[in-house]
C-alpha cells in the first residue's frame, strides 16, 4: 500500500487531553470496589474520561461493566476488528517527586507525570492516531478498536473480563512498551511466601515490618517498628549499620518503641537490578537482632535468601534462554505483624523456554524446605509471536518507514503487556530506542516529540492493519 495517513496529531489538543487524563489519580483501590467500579473510583473515572473523549470526537464507545471499555472506528458491519490495547490505571506515585505526579509538568520537550509513559501517554497517542485516521478518510476493511483497560498494573482482571464479553480480535498491539516491536514477553509467576507467627516474645520484638506498594515495583521505602525492653539498644545498633551502609533513613520514637524508615530506589519489577530494594536494606540492618524465631526467619528470608538474588539462584529457579534471557525475581511486597506472622510477595519473570509448571513446583519445594508455605501462586504464560506473521511484518515496516531505517532488530521483554491476552498480537512502542524507560519510577517522564511521533506511527499502523488480509 502506498497511501498513508497525512493528518498528524495536533500538539496543543494532545497536551490538553493528556493533562486532563494525568490529573485523574487512577490507582487501584480494592477497598472502594463496587459494581460498575471493580477497581475503585480512580480507574473508573479514567475509563469514563477516555470514553467521553471518544463520544466527543464521534466514535462508537462502550463501557464493559467498569472493567474496560472501547472506542471504535471503521465499518460498523465489518466482521473483524484490530485491537489496540492501552491502559489508564497507574501504579502509586511513591518516593520524592520533583513535582506533583498527578499534574502534567513540562520542561522543554520532556513531560513528567505518573502515567506519562506507562501508559496514559501512549494510550493518548493511540487515541489521537485514531482521530488522524478518521480525519484522513482513508478506507479500511476492519474495525479499529482502542480497548481501554483499568487493571493492567494489578493482575489484568480487566482484560480477562473483556475476553469473556467480547470476541477475539483479528490482530492487535499494545502501545505499552518499546519500539521497534516486542514479539516475545516472559511468562510470570506471582508467589506469596507466608511466614507463620508465634506468641513467643523476646527482649526486643518486630512489631511491624512494611515495604512496597505493588508486587511489580521495586519498593523504594520500608519501615519497621521495634518494641520491647531492649528496644533502644538494638535500635541504636540498627541505626549504626544503616549509617555504615550509607542508607538514607529516619528514626522516631512511637508509643510502643522505635520506628525505622529507610529509602531505596524504585524501578519496574521486570528489572529489579535497576532499583534498590528498601526491604533488603532494612532487613540487613536488623538481621543481628535477637528476635523470636518467627521474626528472625522473616528477616533472614529478606536479608539472606532474597537479598539481591535477582536471578533466583537461592530459590533454585534460575533459568536463561537464547530468546528472552534470564529469569528475574522481584520481592515487591513485604509485611509482618508481631504475633501474627508475615509474607513476602514475589514477581518472577520467566524466560520463553522456561517450564512454568516446573518452576512453580521447584519454588514451592524450596520455600517449604525453608519452613515456610506458598500462600498464593498464580501463573501467566509467555508471549511469543512469529516475527514472520503478516501483522508483525506490517508493524515492523511502518516503524522502519517512519524512522528511515531498514532491518531493525525486534525485541524481547521481561515486562508483560496486554498483548499476552491476544491470540495474535505484540507490544509496539511507545518508548523510543535510546531513551530510558521510566515507568514505575520517581519522576516518570517521556519526550513530547516521541509521543507525537508514536501517534503518527500508530495512525499508519492502524490504517494498514485495518486492511490486513485474513
Amino acid at each position: 500500500m502506498t497511501e498513508k495517513v497525512k493528518v498528524r496529531p495536533n500538539k496543543e489538543d494532545f497536551l490538553k487531553d493528556l493533562s486532563a487524563l494525568i490529573a485523574i489519580k487512577s490507582t487501584k483501590e480494592s477497598s472502594e470496589a463496587k459494581d460498575g467500579a471493580p477497581f475503585g473510583p480512580g480507574p473508573l473515572a479514567a475509563l469514563n474520561h477516555m470514553l467521553e473523549l471518544g463520544k466527543r470526537d464521534g466514535f462508537r464507545t462502550k463501557n464493559l461493566l467498569g472493567y474496560a471499555g472501547y472506542i471504535e472506528y471503521g465499518p460498523e458491519d465489518a466482521e473483524d476488528y484490530i485491537a489496540v490495547l492501552g491502559h489508564v490505571d497507574v501504579v502509586p506515585a511513591t518516593g520524592n517527586w520533583s513535582h506533583d505526579p498527578f499534574t502534567l509538568y513540562q520542561e522543554g520537550d520532556t513531560l513528567y507525570a505518573r502515567g506519562a509513559i506507562d501508559d496514559k501517554g501512549p494510550t493518548l497517542a493511540a487515541y489521537h492516531a485514531l482521530k488522524s485516521l478518521k480525519a484522513s478518510g482513508l478506507p479500511i476493511r476492519h474495525r479499529i478498536r482502542l480497548v481501554i483497560g483499568t487493571d493492567e498494573e494489578s493482575g489484568c482482571e480487566c482484560l480477562i473480563k473483556y475476553n469473556e464479553l467480547e470476541p477475539m480480535s483479528l490482530f492487535g498491539f499494545a502501545p505499552d512498551a518499546e519500539f521497534p516491536l516486542i514479539f516475545a514477553e516472559k511468562g510470570r509467576i506471582f508467589a506469596r511466601i507466608d511466614v507463620p507467627g508465634e506468641e513467643e516474645a523476646g527482649a526486643v520484638q518486630l512489631a511491624e515490618f512494611t515495604s512496597g506498594e505493588r508486587v511489580n515495583m521495586v519498593p523504594d521505602h520500608a519501615y519497621a517498628v521495634l518494641s520491647g525492653a531492649e528496644v533502644e539498644k538494638w535500635a541504636n545498633e540498627a541505626k549504626q549499620k544503616l549509617n555504615d551502609q550509607g542508607t538514607p533513613f529516619s528514626a522516631e520514637k512511637t508509643a510502643g518503641g522505635v520506628k525505622l524508615t529507610v529509602k531505596g530506589k524504585s524501578a519496574h519489577g521486570s528489572q529489579p537490578a535497576d532499583g534498590i530494594n528498601a526491604s533488603f536494606l532494612l532487613a540487613s540492618a536488623l538481621r543481628e537482632i535477637p528476635f523470636a524465631s518467627s521474626e528472625k526467619a522473616f528477616i533472614s528470608l529478606l536479608a539472606d535468601t532474597l537479598n539481591r538474588d535477582f536471578s533466583g539462584e537461592r530459590l533454585h529457579v534460575a533459568f536463561s534462554d537464547d530468546i528472552s534471557g534470564d529469569l528475574t525475581v522481584n520481592a515487591g511486597l513485604s509485611r509482618y505483624k508481631g504475633g501474627q506472622g508475615g509474607s513476602v510477595s514475589l514477581d518472577l519473570r520467566c524466560p520463553i523456554k522456561a517450564d512454568l509448571e516446573q518452576t512453580a513446583e521447584t519454588l514451592t519445594q524450596t520455600v517449604e524446605g525453608f519452613g515456610f508455605k506458598i500462600g498464593r501462586l498464580e501463573k501467566s504464560k509467555p508471549l511469543y509471536m512469529d516475527p514472520k506473521l503478516p501483522g508483525v511484518q506490517i508493524l515492523k515496516r511502518v516503524y522502519e518507514e517512519h524512522m528511515g531505517q531498514k532491518d531493525v532488530t525486534l525485541l524481547t521483554s521481561g515486562g508483560g503487556t496486554y498483548a499476552q491476552y491476544l491470540d495474535a498480537g505484540v507490544a509496539f512502542g511507545a518508548c523510543m530506542p535510546g531513551y530510558p524507560y521510566t515507568g514505575h519510577q520517581v519522576d516518570e517522564h517521556v519526550r513530547l516529540h516521541d509521543l507525537l511521533k508514536a501517534s503518527e506511527i500508530y495512525a499508519d499502523a492502524m490504517y494498514e492493519l485495518g486492511n490486513l488480509e485474513k
